[in-house]
């Protein structure tokens, strides 16, 4: 009789143990339930970081218990802050999330605009992307391949605000080739850009890969307006291999190589910044963020719905579509790792970069 007693007990108390276990997933499944989710894109609507954030919005809810509703919120301004600086200001109960290109530079100089480092964001996921720099074919005294770059005799390169990712990545590449050219630093998204690259009103820009394949391109490429010089692409190991997605176009390093042969990037100041500010952003070039201190069981829940959407083929396909290639993850743990890498960068290298910045708006 007592052992049978205890046998009862035991697994009574088993059962407690695995209803206790299955609570969390069982608050989980219900978190979402009913709710609305704000999904805040730091840039304008039409480019390239709000495309790609559409497809996420469209196929997110899905893959989250509850199946709550996602919408877009465009929060364009200050080359991607003010949206950061709202998903920074947002109620950490998960109800608002970030669909981001993140400003790299504002973080690695503690710019005062963004109230809230991105390294104190929780990070869901990303994705790995690289920047293509393209010019108009007929920039003096005209461009039919890429080397001929290198026989203008000024042009004007278009970007957003001076302390941007996407102004210093394609200055200080510039400036490594040794060219001559006006900086313009003066547009709110990429969409304006390509606009005046198209009215000529400048002659050089760069944009993402999915501003490329699904914009830049189909329009300006097809029909001959511009030509790819190169592209960035993300770190692998030790080496910058061109990517996947780019296979038939070189890379900065390779454009380099074969108009500067006898004067090596290593060590040199502008490429130590050049990479300095592109690796983390490339590593993570759109990035999933929830507000500082989100409550755990959304962000889980949240982390989860992302690594399942990867395996939805219609999502794939969708993605795959707009940047023209499967994109390529970053786990929550990676880009973590990457934003807590941003306080490392070497002190040289933020003060080369305050002085730069000075020295292009003061031109």
């Amino acid at each position: 009789m007592a052992s049978a007693k205890a046998s009862r007990t035991i697994l009574a108390a088993c059962g407690v143990i695995a209803l206790a276990a299955s609570m969390p997933d069982i608050a989980e499944a219900q978190y979402y339930k009913g709710k609305t989710i704000t999904m805040i894109v730091n840039y304008p609507a039409g480019g390239p970081t709000d495309l790609e954030g559409r497809v996420v919005a469209q196929y997110l809810p899905a893959h989250i218990p509850g199946n709550p509703t996602v919408i877009v919120k465009d929060v364009g301004g200050a080359g991607g802050i003010v949206g950061s600086n709202e998903l920074g200001d947002a109620t950490p109960n998960g109800e608002t999330i970030g669909f981001f290109t993140v400003d790299v530079v504002s973080e690695l100089l503690n710019n005062p605009a963004l109230r809230v480092p991105y390294s104190d964001f929780v990070f869901v996921a990303g994705v790995e992307c690289p920047l293509v720099v393209y010019i108009r074919k007929d920039t003096p005294p005209g461009i039919q391949v890429a080397s001929d770059l290198m026989k203008t005799n000024g042009f004007k390169a278009l970007s957003l605000n001076a302390e941007n990712s996407n102004t210093l990545n394609i200055d200080l590449a510039f400036d490594l080739i040794r060219v001559k050219f006006e900086p313009i630093p003066a547009y709110r998204g990429l969409r304006e850009v390509e606009t005046a690259i198209l009215q000529n009103i400048g002659q050089a820009a760069n944009t993402s890969l999915s501003g490329w394949a699904g914009s830049v391109e189909p329009t300006m490429g097809k029909e001959g307006v511009i030509l790819p010089l190169w592209q960035l692409s993300p770190r692998k190991g030790d080496a910058y291999p061109r990517t996947k997605a780019l296979p038939n176009m070189q890379t900065f390093e390779e454009f380099y190589a074969s108009v500067h042969p006898d004067k090596p990037l290593s060590g040199q100041m502008e490429y130590r910044a050049l990479r300095a500010i592109s690796d983390p952003q490339l590593a993570m070039f759109r990035s999933a963020m929830m507000p500082p201190k989100t409550m755990p069981e959304a962000v889980a829940v949240m982390r989860r719905a992302f690594v399942e959407m990867w395996k939805d083929p219609q999502f794939l396909a969708a993605y795959s579509n707009l940047i023209k290639t499967e994109p390529v993850m970053v786990s929550a743990d990676e880009g973590q790792h990457v934003l807590a890498g941003l306080a490392s960068i070497p002190s040289d290298i933020k003060n080369f970069v305050v002085k730069y910045i000075a020295d292009m708006t003061a031109k």
